[in-house]
Formats: C-alpha cells, structure tokens, sequence
C-alpha cells in the first residue's frame, strides 16, 4: 500500500530537522505514527510543510527552499516544504494565502506523481485533503488531534476563512480519526463532518519507560518535609497556569509555610507569573522550571505529592495519561457539559481516583481547599493513587497496540485490509 502522508512541522519536530537526528518531542499522535508507518511494510511517502506565520501554525524553521531530508533514526526520507520564509518580508500578509496555494500545488504534484492508496492529512492540511478528496478522487484520512475553540467557531462563523473551513471540514473523507483527549471530539465531528463520513475517537497511549527516572537538579533544594504540589504544560491560558499560581498565593499562610509549588513549562504567561509571585514575595516557596528530559519529569511527578491539571480543554492529554497509568493523586476540574468537555473522562475515571474542583469564579478557592485537605490526609493520596492507577489500566492502551490500531485503519480506509496488503 502506497501512503502520502502530509503534516505541518510541529515544534516536537524542529529540532530533529535542525539537528538531523530523530529525536522529536510532543505530539505523540504525529511521531508514534511516522515511526510505525516507517517500520511497516508500507510504502509512506512523507511530507512536512513549515508554516512560518500565524498563532496556530507558528514554527521556527525559516529555511526558504524546499528539501529532502534523510534523519539519523528515522528509516525514511522527508519532504519538507518552505514556509512564509521563501517570500520576501515585504510581501507582507499575503505571504500567507500564498504559502496555502503554493503548499497545494506541490501536495497536488505529489499525489499524481506518487499515486497512493491513500492521503493522510493533518488539520493543518484539511483544505489540502479536501481539495484532493473532491478534485482527485483520493481516499483521504483526516486525523484531527483534539478539538480547539476555534474549531467550534468556524462551524458558526460568519467569516470567509470559517466558511472555507467549514467547507473543507465537510468534504468526502475516506475516514476521520479525532483523538480523544476530553475535548469534546465526538461531538464536533457530529455537526462538521459530511453525514456518511466514516469516524472514530482514539485515544492516545502509555508508554512503560525504558530508563529509570533521573532527579533534577532543580528539585534538589526543595525540603523534603514539604508537600510538594505539580504543575505540568503550557504557560498559557488554555492550560490553566495562571489560577494555579493564584491558589498558591492564596494559602494559608500556616498551609503556605508547608507547601512548595513546582511548575514546569514555559509559554505566554511566564513573564506575568513569575512577576506575580515575585512582587507577593513567594519565590521561595514556587519554583519555576522551563523544560525537563522525559525522564526528570517523571522524577519530578514521583517527587510531588499532589499533581494539579486545570486544562480548560480537556483531561485525557497525553502527558495526563502517562500520570494516570503511573498513579498519583491528582486534582482536575469537573466536567463541562454545555462545551462538551471531559464528558468522557467522567465516565472514564470515578470520582475515588482523583478529586474535581470547579471551573467557575469558585476554582481557586476550591483549589485552595483541595490542596489543604489532601495536604493533611495522607492516607486519602494513597488511595487515590491507587484508585487512578486502577482506573486508568482499564481503558488506557499501550501505544503499541495503539499504533498498530490506527495503522489497521489506515489499511481500512485505503480499501486494502491487512490481509489483501502485499509486504
């Protein structure tokens, strides 16, 4: 089966290009995917387009040429497609809207000279696959990574680039995966799919770690008589840093004198928390740490005693599920009906095996409140940790299965089931 598989250059893959030795980072969906396409019998034409403008598109390769690109660890040959970069800064915002057109030529080129099986397009690309899809006759898989309130907004939206969106969204995919991350997918993919598109939710993997866990040497100084309370992601809105750090300030002060707050993650909002702990005088209880090694994560999670995720988007990620399968007590927010969020986590992890705190004008408070109680009953973080870990062994898949399910339907969609594939 031939296979032409399209994604922008996520910030996980910079360095790799960069570097030339595969070692990407992030979005497991997109490298776990590569590297078993890579190792399977298929023939997998890949091509990555840099996207050098934009808040949802930004990347930091600027190279102005297209090129191939042979990475030490990663079996097979990149394609690589110039981003904004290749035109000249005074072209302006229409570096933009040409870099989409130039991008779908090339992509169009690729596919009559290649003739695959199938096309797998990222979000990012979604224009690309529907124009092949309803031009060319392609099959075409849509991988969707979670849903974004912008997503929502373009079913709605009154504005030309949401129609254009909402068009591509409703074009005749050969099937449609959106990975389940609390997000609401399932519910999305119901208003802005074509009736009769094939869909599924698919939720991401555990790894079992080959090494074991590495101390950081930042973690080092803080007193082991402390609790320590973790913040892991994105400094950023979405990610929910900001009402961490308020609940922080807002202990206690006997509780405060006991607790010491680890975040690591940089983004956004670094500049504004760090000031704000700065000017309350707590920078000897809150310790900031841009980025760790995988390993000295899972370190500083075996360090903490209690692991706070306040994502307004959902609580299945990945760097969630790897806590979950590994067990902590955890804090995380409840479900959000009306925007369809965590609905599935509700089902998925009972109400024992982690402690829920709204999402309203009551969340730091609450959270104050969660972290003073678990802070004084130990016995109720052990057994939290063993709810979860319990929990999370039931509907959490290695991300071998894992890959191995979503390339089965790679091979369903293309109309070549396993058994009719030659080798």
């Amino acid at each position: 089966m031939k296979i032409l598989y399209i994604c922008r250059v996520f910030t996980g893959l910079e360095t790799s290009l960069a570097s030339g030795v595969w070692a990407p980072t992030g979005v497991p969906t997109i490298y776990k995917v590569m590297e078993g396409l890579a190792e399977s019998k298929h023939e997998t034409n890949f091509v990555l387009t840099a996207r050098g403008i934009g808040a949802d598109y930004d990347t930091a390769w600027t190279n102005r040429d297209d090129m191939n690109v042979t990475l030490d660890g990663f079996p097979a040959q990149l394609r690589v497609l110039a981003g904004e970069h290749r035109y000249p800064n005074w072209f302006g915002r229409v570096r933009g809207p040409l870099t989409d057109r130039r991008h779908l030529r090339e992509i169009r080129h690729l596919y009559h000279d290649i003739q695959p099986d199938l096309v797998y397009v990222d979000r990012a690309h979604a224009r690309a696959g529907a124009f092949l899809a309803r031009r060319d006759g392609a099959k075409v898989l849509f991988r969707v990574m979670g849903v974004y309130p912008s997503m929502w907004e373009a079913l709605e939206g009154k504005r030309r680039a949401h129609r254009r969106e909402r068009d591509a969204y409703h074009a005749p995919f050969a099937q449609v995966i959106c990975t389940q991350d609390g997000s609401g997918g399932e519910y999305w993919m119901e208003q802005a799919l074509a009736d009769g598109v094939p869909r599924t939710m698919m939720l991401n993997g555990h790894a079992r770690p080959n090494a074991p866990a590495t101390e950081s040497l930042q973690l080092a100084g803080i007193p082991n008589e402390q609790t320590v309370v973790l913040f892991v992601g994105r400094l950023e809105w979405n990610k929910g840093a900001e009402p961490f750090i308020d609940a922080m300030l807002a202990l206690p002060a006997t509780q405060a004198e006991r607790t010491h707050a680890v975040i690591i993650g940089t983004g956004q909002q670094k500049d504004m928390l760090t000031e704000r702990v700065r000017n309350a005088g707590a920078e000897g209880r809150i310790t900031f740490i841009d980025r760790l090694p995988h390993s000295e994560i899972r370190a500083a999670h075996a360090r903490a005693d209690i692991y706070v995720s306040l994502n307004r988007l959902g609580q299945l990620s990945n760097a969630n599920l790897e806590v979950m399968s590994d067990g902590h007590c955890m804090v995380i927010p409840e479900a959000r009906p009306e925007q369809k969020i965590d609905l599935i986590t509700r089902e998925l992890i009972p109400d024992d095996a982690v402690l829920r705190i709204p999402t309203d004008e009551r969340q730091i408070q609450a959270l104050v409140e969660a972290i003073v109680e678990l802070s004084n009953d130990p016995d109720r973080r052990t057994s939290m940790t063993a709810n979860l870990k319990a929990a999370a062994g039931k509907f959490i898949p290695s991300w071998d299965d894992r890959i191995a399910e979503e390339i089965g339907m790679l091979e369903m969609a293309a109309g070549c089931p396993a058994d009719r594939v030659e080798a």
